[in-house]
């Protein structure tokens, strides 16, 4: 069966064909609304966002150590080149000093100088001791001693210690022998070297037991014995 409208021609087939067409397509505003299977999976979290997420973690414990490490890297190594220095000064002091002086202070100073760019007179403190041999009445004893420095620290050279502060072996080299009427050496020439270090970082105050009691630092000290050259 068919009609004619306006001179066209349409037949039955052809106008139930085209509701079917209008009939498929999707509802009006309904457009690009999600399956409800599918949109699971989009309503789920974007893998990335856990990535960042652990990445920032890892970062904020990271920091922190390398934090530490590069306070220490600075901290040691600033301590580590200040005990070289000190170390140094007290062999040179004591290898000059045995050789005989005659005047300590002025040895002194010129050791101070040469601990640049550390301040051992503000800082630190030089002690300069000659210990003399015993004799047949008398035990070995401390001939004379010249200090000069800032830092209030004692020398560890004591007339009221028993070896006055010597190792037991140094010391028996100055006591009287009977067999041989003298004392194996005549004398030697001790240098004690002390400088307060103070940390540049704030990491040492939190290491127990390596920083004087007010936090200020460290006493870092030296001694180098020398035999006394007789003139």
């Amino acid at each position: 069966m068919s009609f004619l409208i306006d001179g066209e021609g349409m037949s039955c087939g052809d106008e139930l064909e085209n509701m079917d067409r209008s009939m498929s397509g999707r509802v009006p505003g309904m457009e690009g609304s999600p399956d409800p299977e599918s949109g699971r999976g989009r309503r789920s979290r974007n893998p990335r966002q856990g990535e960042r997420g652990v990445a920032a973690l890892e970062f904020a414990l990271i920091v922190p150590l390398l934090v530490v490490l590069a306070f220490a890297v600075v901290d040691f190594g600033r301590l580590f080149h200040a005990r070289l220095i000190v170390t140094n000064v007290s062999r040179e002091g004591g290898s000059l000093a045995s050789r005989g002086f005659k005047s300590g202070n002025d040895l002194i100073a010129m050791l101070q100088s040469s601990g640049s760019p550390l301040d051992l007179n503000a800082d630190g403190r030089i002690y300069l001791t000659r210990v003399q041999r015993g004799t047949r009445d008398e035990d070995p004893a401390i001939a004379e001693r010249f200090s000069r420095g800032n830092l209030s620290v004692p020398s560890g050279i004591d007339a009221r210690l028993a070896t006055l502060g010597l190792s037991p072996g140094v010391y028996g080299h100055l006591v009287f022998e009977p067999a041989q009427n003298t004392s194996d050496i005549t004398g030697v020439t001790v240098v004690e070297v002390f400088y307060l270090y103070r940390p540049l970082t704030p990491l040492p105050h939190f290491i127990q037991g390596i920083l004087l009691p007010d936090g200020g630092g460290m006493i870092i000290r030296s001694r180098a014995v020398f035999q006394s050259v007789e003139s």
